[in-house]
């Protein structure tokens, strides 16, 4: 009995009323409010950039077709009299890396060789200036 008295005191203080402060209550409504906005621009927006990539895309594809079918069935253009035959190689060139394996993965090499082609390039530029200024004279 004890207790369901007890329980009955804290409900009752439980439901009390609060005091809302409106400046409070009117700020969340307001973010609120400024997000929804933002995200219905932000949405807006992707949709438009979206919009206007497919139109691109397919004009891009139209123009191509179109092309396409301008020379579609044409014979090749033949070359000119008196031209030497066009080279051709015997077997495709084997694909090589443009830098060696030692310069892309050794950072020491990699450091010194810049540091050697700036100076190079300083020394040139300084050339160049001199000679610049010796036609000056």
């Amino acid at each position: 009995m004890r207790t369901l008295c007890v329980v009955i005191c804290l409900l009752s203080l439980a439901c009390g009323r609060k005091e809302v402060d409106p400046q409070v209550l009117i700020q969340e409504r307001a973010v609120a409010q400024v997000a929804a906005i933002r995200a219905n621009i932000l949405r807006q927006c992707e949709s438009d950039v979206q919009e206007a990539a497919v139109a691109r895309a397919d004009s891009l594809l139209l123009d191509r077709a179109r092309r396409m079918r301008r020379i579609a069935g044409r014979p090749p253009k033949p070359g000119r009299p008196g031209a030497p035959p066009v080279m051709e190689l015997s077997e495709p060139l084997p694909l090589r890396p443009l830098f060696p394996f030692e310069i892309r993965f050794d950072t020491l090499l990699r450091d010194s060789l810049l540091q050697d082609s700036l100076r190079l390039d300083s020394i040139y530029q300084d050339s160049l200036l001199q000679d610049s200024l010796l036609r000056l004279e």
